[in-house]
């Protein structure tokens, strides 16, 4: 039964064998076995041996957009005021939501670590968000005593990005050359089962985190973001008229450079990839000063950099030390009127347990460049196994 395939998963997972690859940066792999072996016993036929949970592609099936869901509020975060005036509105509409999920987290934590594994975790982090740059550290400080969370935990909270997160971004050019960019967010996938509900409950208590902002410098409008309160970096934005851009992880990029950075904190001009896109957010007015940013700034961990601009888009693969790849949206080429990132390198096939790029592409095709649309695309990112 599929319970019998999760205790042979999670014995696997401490057994000793397990240890090595688990040094050699191979956890998500092993992570990714538990769901694996869970489908194992769902309905299936040889030729749909994943079940109910096998790709299946929405472009052709009736439309699930619905603008009454979009959000309209936007929180303006004003670059010139101090930290406590800039994060005090957001803290007081997020604060308790916020130590929900960093409540998940400890559950989490002590499930899979047990009994005092929560506060090795923060004794872990004791003193670290003093090894972020400025104005990172001054904000989170800010952060802590607005909402009366430890610093500790919200440095947990904006490190869980560089450390797990799985994620599909598109962007497309439709005939008449207008460019669409849009994304999904599957941060939490494997941290606690709601047996109720039948999701994550850290992507539940997440979800309720989802906050816009629009950063402002000198009185105007520097970029509009999409991203999760308690975070200071960025995931999601657009620098209006210029750029968009949306980051994704880099699976198994991360373990060397995490550990350097919890024994002796960042390396100098290193940054936290959420924070490297805030900076180029900030800072660059163009297309082309992004992308020349974006292939160089030292990073914390590998990621995957979707940009989108008036003209077309691209991935940079990036290794935590510079550029490994880089591909453009070239319509000259078939099939090249979008480019199509989830968590792995676009030139490497994906780990038979985790197949999203071939589904997702094959998604953007069977949609077509004719119906590249808002509504479109939300149809893809919709469809299984994109959507996790």
């Amino acid at each position: 039964t599929s319970s019998h395939w999760l205790v042979i998963a999670l014995v696997f997972l401490l057994h000793d064998s397990s240890h090595a690859l688990i040094n050699r940066g191979m956890l998500p792999l092993l992570l990714l076995l538990i769901p694996s072996f869970l489908l194992a016993d769902s309905q299936h036929t040889p030729q749909n041996p994943w079940g109910e949970y096998a790709a299946d592609c929405l472009a052709d099936k009736p439309s699930l957009w619905d603008e009454k869901r979009l959000e309209t509020k936007w929180y303006g975060i004003n670059l010139d005021l101090e930290p406590h005036d800039m994060w005090r509105e957001l803290a007081t509409d997020y604060g308790e939501r916020m130590a929900t999920a960093i409540g998940v987290v400890k559950t989490m934590v002590d499930s899979f670590g047990g009994e005092g594994a929560w506060d090795a975790v923060l004794l872990l982090l004791q003193g670290s968000e003093n090894s972020l740059t400025e104005p990172y550290r001054s904000e989170i400080k800010a952060l802590a005593d607005l909402t009366g969370i430890q610093v500790e935990q919200l440095t947990l909270l904006n490190l869980f990005y560089e450390l797990s997160k799985a994620c599909t971004s598109i962007v497309a050019m439709d005939h008449n050359g207008k460019v669409f960019h849009a994304r999904n967010q599957d941060f939490g996938f494997l941290f606690v089962w709601d047996i109720e509900i039948h999701t994550w409950e850290l992507t539940r208590t997440l979800k309720d985190l989802v906050v816009q902002y629009e950063f402002q410098r000198d009185g105007k409008l520097l970029f509009k973001a999409v991203t999760f309160a308690g975070h200071l970096g960025i995931l999601t934005a657009v620098r209006p008229g210029q750029f968009s851009m949306s980051m994704n992880s880099r699976f198994g990029s991360s373990l060397e450079t995490m550990t350097r950075f919890f024994a002796q904190g960042l390396d100098e001009n290193q940054q936290f990839a959420v924070y490297a896109c805030r900076e180029m957010l900030t800072n660059c007015a163009t297309f082309e000063e992004a992308k020349e940013y974006i292939e160089s700034v030292e990073l914390l961990a590998g990621a995957y950099f979707i940009m989108g601009s008036t003209k077309g888009g691209m991935v940079n693969t990036r290794a935590w030390n510079g550029t490994d790849n880089e591909k453009m949206i070239d319509v000259k080429q078939t099939n090249g009127w979008y480019v199509l990132q989830t968590n792995y390198d676009w030139n490497e096939p994906d780990i038979f347990l985790d197949d999203r790029t071939i589904p997702g592409n094959k998604c953007m095709q069977q949609l077509g460049r004719k119906r590249v649309t808002r509504e479109g695309i939300f149809q893809v990112l919709s469809s299984k196994p994109n959507l996790n």
